[in-house]
């Protein structure tokens, strides 16, 4: 899968093999103001206003917004710092460390530092100074990741894709801040999937739904993801053939029956406590 047109597709394509109520996000890392991507609102620029990530992915999914933001457009401190737009000094990191909602700072300072989302740059031959965003059905570039919230039903389908296709399941670290960021830069690091949970910000400013998860795709593991999800619904498997089987003829409780009888209707089992 290497054009655009091919991304589009596959944006169509998950929206009816999942019945997604909102389409897939293209996400896509970019090093220089001219590779802002045609038509790409830029908040700051265009509106005066900022923007969170978590809101920049809400605008491309519930409004069919195409954006790129910058370290200026970014109202939120994470993306900056996790991107690595913006430097964290020593006092920082000392200073937001402990802020992790654990009891033990000690404990939080060693996983901000070991375990944060943090992009490897080392990857890029120059760093990154933003990101674009945009619905995945209809963007005009090939995204570095895509971004798919979904229900938790449909969630099951996408971790049974990837297994029909790899043979394994994914590790995850379910963590629940910085979602964002879970969501798009340990694909550009190099892992295939992920899943995240929208944090507390992302349910409070960007109106994220109680029951939506996010599962993320490298773009380059897209294909063997669509191809999962293909082949489950070939299997009559896929989301889209799954039903609730209903249990007809149910026990009834006992009145049921003796009415049934007196009517000359059938009776069945007597449901009993």
């Amino acid at each position: 899968m290497n054009t655009i047109e091919a991304f589009n597709q596959a944006g169509k394509d998950l929206k009816a093999l999942l019945l997604l109520r909102f389409p897939a996000i293209a996400f896509k890392l970019i090093f220089s103001e001219d590779e802002i991507p045609e038509g790409s609102s830029v908040p700051l620029r265009d509106t005066g206003k900022h923007v969170a990530m978590c809101q920049a992915f809400a605008m491309a999914r519930r409004n069919r917004s195409a954006l790129a933001l910058f370290k200026e457009d970014n109202w939120c401190v994470w993306p900056n710092a996790c991107f690595k737009f913006c430097p964290l000094d020593e006092d920082d990191v000392n200073y937001v460390g402990r802020m992790l909602f654990m009891k033990d700072q000690e404990k939080s300072l060693r996983f901000f530092k070991e375990k944060y989302p943090w992009l490897n740059t080392e990857n890029y031959d120059k760093p990154p100074i933003g990101y674009a965003v945009a619905p995945l059905d209809t963007c005009n570039f090939i995204p570095d990741v895509v971004v798919i919230y979904c229900r938790i039903s449909q969630m099951r389908s996408l971790i049974m894709a990837t297994k029909l296709q790899d043979g394994d399941v994914f590790d995850v670290m379910p963590d629940t801040i910085v979602s964002c960021c879970y969501a798009t830069i340990p694909l550009l690091n190099g892992k295939k999937y992920n899943i995240a949970v929208p944090d507390p910000g992302e349910y409070e400013r960007s109106l994220v739904d109680e029951d939506e998860i996010i599962f993320s795709s490298r773009a380059d593991a897209l294909e063997n993801l669509m191809n999962g999800l293909k082949g489950l619904d070939a299997m009559h498997f896929g989301y889209a053939h799954l039903k609730y089987d209903m249990n007809l003829d149910y026990p009834r409780a006992e009145f049921y029956n003796r009415l049934n009888q007196k009517w000359g209707l059938d009776v069945g089992e007597t449901w009993t406590h």
